[in-house]
C-alpha cells in the first residue's frame, strides 16, 4: 500500500469513528424519569441516571429510588460547587454512549440498559483499574445508600428503634441588630497578624 492511499485510509478512518463517536455521545437515555421538586446539584437531564443508580444500589430495600435521587440532590448543596459539577460529570459519564462503550463494551446509554447489564457496568466500575471511575462507583454507592439510611421509615430494615436521646429542634435564629465585622488591615492572607 502506496504512502498516499494509508493517509487517505487513516484520515476517512479518523472521520468515520468521529463521526460515530459523536453520534454516540448523543445518543439520549431514559428521559422518562422527572423529579418531583426543583432539583439543587444534580442537572435534570442526569437525574434519570442517579435514579437508576439508586434503584440498583439499594435493591433488596424499601428504598423509593426517585426519593434517594432527590436526597443524594439534597445532600450535594452540602458540598463544594466543584464536588456538585463533579458528580454531575461522573452521572454524564456513566449515561454517555461513547465511554459506555469504551469502558463496559455497550453502546447503550447506562438508562436503557436492563438490570443485569447496569449491575455489570457498576460492577465494572468498582473493579476497575481507573481510580477515578473506582471514587466514582463508591461515591455513588454511600450517597445513594447513606440517602436510603437516614430516612426512619428505612431504620426498621435494620432492626434499629431510631435515636435512644430525641434530638431536639434548633431555635429560630433571629436577628437583634447590625452585624458588625472587624477586619485587621495589618493581617496577611492567612488571617494572621504581621
Amino acid at each position: 500500500m502506496q504512502r498516499r492511499t494509508l493517509l487517505k485510509v487513516g484520515l476517512l478512518g479518523s472521520a468515520v469513528l468521529a463521526l460515530a463517536g459523536g453520534g454516540l455521545a448523543l445518543w439520549p437515555g431514559d428521559a422518562s424519569v422527572r423529579p418531583v421538586r426543583p432539583l439543587l446539584s444534580i442537572s435534570a437531564g442526569h437525574f434519570p441516571v442517579l435514579v437508576a443508580v439508586a434503584a440498583r444500589v439499594c435493591r433488596g430495600t424499601s428504598a423509593q429510588p426517585v426519593q434517594v435521587a432527590h436526597a443524594v440532590d439534597t445532600a450535594l448543596t452540602f458540598t463544594f460547587p466543584e464536588a456538585r459539577r463533579d458528580m454531575d460529570r461522573v452521572l454524564g459519564l456513566l449515561e454517555n454512549a461513547l465511554p459506555g462503550l469504551l469502558l463496559r463494551g455497550s453502546p447503550r446509554p447506562f438508562t436503557l440498559l436492563d438490570e443485569d447489564a447496569q449491575d455489570r457496568a457498576l460492577h465494572a466500575w468498582r473493579d476497575s483499574s481507573v481510580p477515578l471511575l473506582r471514587g466514582a462507583y463508591h461515591a455513588l454507592r454511600k450517597l445513594c445508600l447513606a440517602a436510603h439510611y437516614a430516612t426512619p421509615a428505612s431504620w426498621a430494615e435494620v432492626d434499629y428503634g431510631g435515636p435512644l436521646i430525641p434530638k431536639p429542634d434548633p431555635p429560630p435564629i433571629t436577628a437583634t441588630g447590625s452585624l458588625l465585622v472587624v477586619v485587621d488591615a495589618t493581617a496577611n492572607a492567612e488571617g494572621m497578624p504581621q
